[in-house]
């Protein structure tokens, strides 16, 4: 199965796949180099013109504005290839992941990519595979769906796809409901509501449920997350204004922001999160939520 979009020319193989660039691998990047329009490790779709109405014509002596499109396809860069016979659902979970790893969103060949798309790996996650990170990491990710149900590789699938393809937004609060979507998923992902439910506790309120996640997984709770007297947390109090309230820091959308770092914290708790779901040993997950500098993944076996 062919994917992409992906410079990294990297080759390496698994127990039970194969990833390697594609034969015509130097000719899909000369052309990119020579023809993409990027900024800041984004690559923006083709450009359209829109069109005008018969009114508008008369009464514009303008062009119609010039936009990227909203959905693009990309030339393949990479291979995947089962040697057990994996399924086309199975590879599809590991393409993705293998986009989670570098820190991009790749895809089967022949899917859309959404408004733009990131191209220099790490743009999304902030860390660099090196080494044996590559081969690490996705043994762990095939081994989660490997050992995982359908409804749990269904779940990650999703936490993955919204954690990396909502960073395409180009507004705060969106990327920020995003990010709670993606949280929330690990959240029915982690068992601890089940638990929970065999100690005789119903529901577990939102403002509890980062807690506890942390707690679980031995990461560093953001103090974003961590709860007051009224057991609210300003994590809590911001997604609610967000969902019920059409509010995001006090006032309404678009009229401010909150002090809080969430466009890197919360990605940033998020990215442990799945990482440590999918049974990935690295360091960074001791990492302080505020943690800036681009990093190795250093993966352990």
């Amino acid at each position: 199965m062919k994917f992409g979009f992906l410079i990294d020319p990297k080759s390496f193989e698994c127990d039970g796949f194969k990833l390697a660039p594609v034969l015509e691998f130097s000719y899909v990047l000369k052309d990119f180099y020579s023809t993409a329009r990027v900024s800041n490790g984004w690559f923006y779709g083709p450009e359209i013109e829109l069109v005008k109405s018969a009114s508008e014509k008369e009464d514009f002596a303008s062009d119609a504005p010039i936009v990227h499109k909203s959905f693009f396809h990309m030339s393949s860069t990479h291979r995947i290839t089962s040697t057990k016979s994996y399924s086309e659902e199975h590879l599809r979970f590991l393409i993705l992941g293998y986009g989670f790893l570098q820190g991009l969103y790749l895809t089967p060949e022949g899917y859309s990519h959404l408004g733009r798309i990131a191209f220099k790996p790490t743009t999304l996650n902030g860390l660099l595979l090196a080494d044996s990170d590559y081969v690490n990491g996705m043994e762990c990710i095939n081994r989660f769906y490997i050992n995982s149900g359908e409804e749990d590789r269904n779940q990650m699938f999703a936490c993955i796809h919204w954690y990396l393809i909502s960073q395409s937004y180009q507004f705060a609060w969106d990327k920020f409901d995003a990010q709670y979507k993606v949280m929330d998923g690990v959240w029915s992902l982690s068992g601890i509501a089940q638990e929970d439910k065999r100690n005789k506790r119903n529901y577990i309120p939102h403002p509890e449920r980062p807690v506890k996640l942390a707690e679980k997984y031995g990461l560093t709770l953001p103090s974003w997350a961590e709860l007051d007297s009224n057991k609210k947390s300003k994590l809590s109090k911001l997604r609610n204004a967000l969902v019920h309230e059409a509010k995001y820091g006090g006032y309404p959308i678009g009229y401010s922001y909150p002090d809080e770092n969430y466009s890197l914290e919360f990605r940033s708790f998020n990215t442990k999160l799945i990482a440590a779901t999918l049974g990935i040993n690295t360091p960074y997950l001791k990492e302080e939520p505020n943690f800036r500098i681009k990093g190795r993944w250093n993966i352990k076996p």
